[in-house]
């Protein structure tokens, strides 16, 4: 064989090496497969859902990429009639004496301008709001109180001494002290560092199916509760709106624009509490709520009807955890909740 002819031949062969190579590459390139058209199937999307409030499980009308606001809220006669607390996603209600409330009124799907009168912090208002890691109104507190809260709660306190010269306060000087003091829960997203949401505080049933007290069907066409000697509260249930109804022990509970206080669901949880001070710090002993790496049993209204289970929790910042009797999820109805917290005193 001439040189000429072997140049030729090794040039043919390496012509076809890299014919074969291209088609590999294009073969590769497809995602492997035959030598015909190579289909593949279209990209998955993520399903569209609308956005859910978590503090209510409601479909999100707004924006809600932002924290929630506690506010304290007095509830004392003198006090009424409140602002701002039937907007509340989330209500707790919670033993202040030995026989009268105080309120921390939760908002986040919603912001009314204003909310009070407003009242000083409490033990319990720690591992309550805690798990929500909440902006949080008050009008400051005992200094044991404070030291304690200031310490373990995952909370922006920016209580009326933390405020400056902002206007997230306001005196209604038609109102006696200390109830003349009034929270604008927009002022203080405003003072607060914090942008995150808050996790969601329930669990609720989706998709239209029945809440856990509804599946139960236990009965729950009325609920009394008692917080002592003189202090008695009542939801009953309106079958026309769906919701409870509230009075407290002088009766209905109103707002003051005469909105009357209403709640898709209502939790009730038995707690046990002492009186006493956590630290060495000023003021004196106030009712303190067990409620850290601590259990009890609860009772669930929604819908006309009630199902009982048991609550733990852990830590203060740690979610409470809702199992009904039948071992299953706590699962409310989508809507608003107020939680009533009876106390069981000890000693």
């Amino acid at each position: 064989m001439s040189r000429r002819t072997l140049v030729a031949s090794i040039a043919a062969v390496m012509i076809g090496v890299l014919a074969i190579v291209a088609g590999l590459v294009a073969v590769l390139r497809d995602g492997g497969g035959d030598a015909g058209p190579v289909s593949r199937p279209p990209s998955a999307t993520p399903e569209e859902r609308p956005a859910v409030a978590p503090l209510t499980g409601l479909p999100a009308g707004t924006d809600l990429d932002h924290p929630a606001v506690a506010i304290k809220v007095s509830d004392v006669r003198h006090a009424h009639p409140q602002v701002g607390v039937d907007h509340a996603d989330i209500v707790f209600a919670e033993p202040i004496g030995v026989s009268y409330t105080r309120l921390a009124a939760v908002s986040h799907s919603t912001m009314p301008e204003l909310v009070g009168p407003v009242r000083s912090v409490r033990p319990a208002d720690a591992p309550l709001l805690g798990p929500l890691a909440a902006v949080f109104g008050n009008t400051m507190g005992a200094g044991w109180v404070m030291d304690y809260v200031d310490s373990v709660a995952d909370l922006d306190d920016l209580g009326t001494l933390r405020a400056g010269d902002s206007d997230a306060y306001v005196i209604d000087s038609d109102r006696p002290a200390p109830d003349h003091v009034f929270a604008r829960p927009a002022a203080l997203l405003e003072l607060s560092d914090r942008t995150a949401p808050p996790s969601p505080y329930f669990a609720y049933a989706a998709g239209g199916a029945p809440s856990s007290a509804e599946a139960g069907g236990g009965p729950g066409s009325a609920i009394e509760i008692s917080y002592g000697p003189t202090w008695q509260v009542a939801w009953t249930y309106d079958a026309a709106s769906g919701t409870y109804l509230r009075d407290e022990p002088w009766g209905s509970h109103v707002m003051a624009g005469g909105t009357g206080i209403s709640a898709v669901n209502v939790l009730v949880l038995d707690v046990t509490a002492t009186v006493g001070k956590i630290g060495t710090g000023s003021g004196a002993p106030v009712p303190i709520l067990d409620l850290v790496d601590a259990s009890g049993r609860f009772q669930a209204f929604a819908g006309g009807a009630s199902v009982t289970g048991t609550w733990s929790k852990g830590d203060v910042n740690e979610p409470f955890q809702f199992r009904t009797d039948a071992g299953d999820e706590l699962l409310l109805e989508p809507g608003n909740t107020w939680v009533e917290l009876p106390p069981a005193f000890r000693g």
